[in-house]
């Protein structure tokens, strides 16, 4: 892989470092992604968006307020009866 230095105005680059912290990528990631789909929409071969790629910014958004949720075998009680 090459690296490759870019210079970008200000307020671009406060954009890019927000939402990548926002989707949980790296600014290089997010670079490299978003230079792949452009080049995609360019050669007219446009991939369809994946389950992932739809719901990704709505990951872990919703809070239940229990740490152990998934691991305590308390919060299953009575399920399925």
């Amino acid at each position: 892989m090459k690296t490759m230095t870019v210079k970008l105005p200000d307020e671009l680059a406060v954009r890019l470092e927000k939402r990548a912290k926002r989707l949980g990528v790296s600014k290089s990631a997010l670079l490299r992604e978003s230079l792949e789909r452009e080049f995609s929409r360019e050669s007219g071969v446009e991939e369809e968006p994946s389950a992932y790629d739809l719901m990704k910014d709505g990951f872990g958004c919703v809070n239940s307020g229990i740490g152990d949720l998934s691991t305590n075998p308390k919060h299953m009680e009575g399920f399925g009866r």
